[in-house]
């Protein structure tokens, strides 16, 4: 497997992908997510790329999953300083699951936390989605924060 970063013209193939997550999402919460066939624009992409904050993985020359992140310094005087990469969105195909292709992208997105020295590594995962956090939790992850919620009507 071979991890790089995308270029525009596999725009149609992350978007797929995309739509895939994000189809779990709305299936999980219909109150929050809207249904869309384009879960990332042409210019989000575009942006990632520039900015080196999306990394694809190849199998056999297909792009079969993504990562998508950001690094924030957090200097705040009453708080330890930490520079965090925060992973906003990971996929991999569906018909590619339970192949390690995750543990894969997370391997490789630790290594780029090391050498930008991050303190720490964080995501946020829907209640709902066992795979992945049974995924999170074996590479290592552990849970930090639970968000409660209450719907006004």
């Amino acid at each position: 497997m071979k991890i790089e970063i995308p270029k525009i013209e596999n725009y149609k193939r992350i978007n797929a992908l995309a739509c895939q997550v994000h189809n779990l999402h709305v299936n999980w919460r219909p109150d929050l997510f809207l249904p869309t066939k384009e879960a990332i624009t042409k210019e989000r992409l575009e942006y990632l790329i520039q900015e080196k904050n999306i990394y694809v993985a190849r199998l056999d020359n297909e792009i079969v999953g993504y990562v998508i992140f950001n690094i924030v310094e957090k200097d705040n005087p009453i708080l330890r300083y930490r520079k965090q990469l925060h992973i906003e969105a990971m996929c991999v195909d569906s018909s590619y699951r339970g192949k390690k292709i995750g543990t894969q992208l997370l391997e490789f997105i630790e290594q780029v936390a090391r050498k930008e020295n991050c303190t720490d590594i964080s995501l946020t995962v829907n209640e709902e989605n066992d795979v992945a956090r049974k995924t999170y939790e074996k590479f290592g992850m552990k849970v930090k924060n639970i968000a409660y919620s209450k719907e006004l009507k």
